[in-house]
This record gives structure tokens, sequence and C-alpha cells, in this order.
């Protein structure tokens, strides 16, 4: 994965980005699951939990 969250980058993106965004990271966070271990792997998937709904939070705020 390129990209790498900056919070001065990400103030300036349009909502269609950050959803975009959040999406990816969440994918980042299920690879990372694949190989963890469980303790570790449960915490990756609450985290891709979190930017899904992260996501939907914006895409409702935006009324997309």
């Amino acid at each position: 994965m390129e990209y790498r969250f900056n919070a001065k980058e990400w103030a300036c993106l349009p909502v269609e980005e950050k959803i975009h965004r959040c999406h990816l990271m969440a994918e980042e966070a299920r690879k990372l699951a694949e190989t963890a271990t469980p303790t570790i792997q449960k915490r990756y998937l609450g985290m891709a939990v979190e930017w899904e709904n992260l996501a939907k939070e914006i895409e409702e705020a935006a009324k997309l």
C-alpha cells in the first residue's frame, strides 16, 4: 500500500477520496490480520471495521 495517513493532507481531500482511502485502510488491516496471531488478528479486524464505519459516516455526512 502506498498511502500513508497524513492529517493535514486528509483535511484537504475531497469526500470521495476520503471514503476511498478509508476502504483502502480497511483492506490493508484485513490483509495484516491474515498472518497475525489471534490476539493481534482481532485488533486488525477491529481496525478494519472502524475504517469501514468511518467511510460510512463520511458518506452519510456528505449525503452522497
